[in-house]
């Protein structure tokens, strides 16, 4: 294409040349001109390899950014949860040390009690026995069995209030757990705060250099080869899972949920299947849900996760393999839940809505293929993406 162009640029200046006065001086002028005019290619040449080039490297760390995004998201859901666990032990910790006191307190009062009826009773004994109303062992073993219980509620008073200890300790140390937890979350929230204004940094450079790349004529180009690697991505995909199997007990093929399926995600249908896409002369092998941003994208169907990384053009992709050569692509994620290998059903959250790959705007770009080429998702779900699942 930068042939053409070059070429271009020579025909338009050689014919807005002036006549020169003869042919040794026409030859000589046409020399320097056309010495100067490939020249001025040249570093055209050079300008728009050095802004490929710089584009290349803000998407690359673009890329890093949105899989850091995704690692940190991952992360301070793990943390919300262990945090969430230890809010809920520290809250069973303090309803057994508020019965442990109760107990103690109950207990306290029962010890009291009998020691002022030990006391009375003790007294009674004294008097009757100087009065010779009573036999002196018969007080004794009275005073002895008082003694007896009074022991044993202490001892068991001690061991309550050794138990009030350990559990007031134990507390200490969730709480200390609690609080370290608390502050990686505020961490992570603020490492994915800071990745987020990264981003938009970014994506505004990547934005600014398109705009100038697609000057240039070097748009369409860049579609050509995104449009390039994703279909070799795809054949190759179906090569290495070739042995899903077409049926389960509980599935039906891929082939025979034709216009039954559910949307991947809810939001607004903001691009159509088959529209042309800008001044690229291509066309939109899928469709754009445009919707907020953390919002739940849906396996459409069962199958096995066959791809789930970063690529140029999509984002933070993931391609799902039906069987039968049927596969569904879900691109600008925010983070994805599933890796390589795994199964998943019909319906299961796989990754949440986002603007990756440097989009202006957040989405899920979503596209269904079957042998490597893209067909048309209205066909295939039914509704609209309005009255998705959330």
């Amino acid at each position: 294409m930068l042939c053409r162009c070059a070429w271009l640029v020579l025909s338009i200046v050689l014919a807005g040349l002036p006549v020169p006065l003869s042919a040794t001086e026409d030859a000589a002028a046409r020399t320097r001109e056309l010495g100067e005019l490939r020249t001025r290619i040249h570093h055209l040449q050079n300008r728009l390899e050095v802004r490929r080039k710089q584009k290349t490297r803000e998407e690359k760390a673009l890329r890093d950014i949105d899989r850091e995004i995704n690692v940190s998201r991952k992360a301070l859901g793990h943390t919300e949860k262990r945090l969430n666990a230890v809010i809920k032990q520290l809250a069973e910790l303090q309803r057994q040390r508020q019965e442990e006191t109760r107990q103690l307190g109950a207990q306290r009062d029962q010890l009291a009690y009998e020691a002022r009826s030990a006391y009375v009773m003790g007294r009674q004994k004294q008097v009757k026995l100087l009065l010779n109303q009573e036999q002196p062992d018969a007080v004794g073993r009275v005073l002895t069995y008082f003694g007896y219980f009074t022991r044993a509620r202490a001892e068991k008073i001690d061991a309550m209030n050794a138990s009030i200890k350990r559990l007031q300790v134990l507390q200490g140390d969730i709480e200390k757990k609690s609080r370290v937890l608390s502050e990686l979350k505020g961490t992570q929230r603020a490492r994915i705060t800071q990745l987020a204004e990264q981003k938009q940094l970014r994506k505004k450079a990547v934005a600014e250099l398109r705009q100038q790349l697609a000057k240039q004529g070097g748009a369409l180009k860049q579609l050509q080869v995104d449009e390039r690697r994703l279909q070799e991505l795809v054949h190759s995909l179906q090569e290495l899972l070739a042995d899903i199997p077409a049926d389960t007990a509980h599935n039906k093929p891929f082939k025979a949920l034709k216009g039954a399926l559910n949307w991947p995600a809810r939001g607004q249908l903001s691009v159509r299947f088959g529209t042309p896409r800008g001044d690229s002369g291509l066309a939109w092998q899928g469709v754009l849900i445009t919707a907020p941003e953390g919002g739940k994208v849906h396996a459409v169907a069962q199958g096995r996760v066959a791809f789930s990384d970063w690529m140029r053009g999509f984002g933070l992709l993931l391609i799902i393999d039906h069987g039968d050569g049927y596969m569904s692509l879900y691109g600008h994620n925010q983070a994805l839940y599933k890796e390589v290998g795994e199964w998943v059903d019909s319906g299961e959250t796989v990754a949440t809505l986002g603007a990756s790959g440097g989009q202006t705007r957040s989405g899920l770009y979503f596209e269904v293929r079957h042998k490597g080429r893209p067909v048309n998702p209205r066909k295939w779900c039914r509704g609209k993406p309005s009255g998705a699942a959330s």
